[in-house]
């Protein structure tokens, strides 16, 4: 049996590469669960409580996903390669994971904001 062993990364690494993704999954969840509870209220509310519900849940998301984009361009957490060409891959798989998941947060956001809400 052989004494040397494969370094495997710790479970942290692999969930922090998860966040952005999971902050979208939930922006997406937010607008489109509080569309259809707002669309059982009365009609005169609905437009303005989508368009509060639009802003707040746009606004808290891009926001999470700018704090972390900056985290990980601190000088520190460059997304480089570094001189170990083995863990390279890890930051610049998250910032491209982030900056998708703002793509991702726009995208969803453009038919809830310019679509009638609740329109049969």
């Amino acid at each position: 049996m052989s004494t040397t062993f494969k370094a495997v990364r710790p479970l942290s690494d692999f969930l922090r590469v998860l966040i952005a993704p999971a902050i979208w999954f939930l922006h997406l969840v937010i607008l489109y669960s509080a569309e259809a509870l707002i669309c059982i209220g009365s009609p005169a509310a609905q437009s303005t409580a989508m368009a509060w519900m639009v802003f707040l849940a746009t606004a808290a998301a891009l926001t999470g996903l700018i704090i972390l984009a900056a985290g990980m361009l601190r000088p520190g957490a460059s997304p480089l390669p570094s001189p170990d060409r083995r863990n390279a891959w890890l930051p610049r798989v998250s910032l491209l994971l982030t900056l998708l998941s703002v793509l991702g947060v726009i995208w969803t956001t453009m038919p809830t904001a310019l679509l009638p809400v609740c329109r049969l």
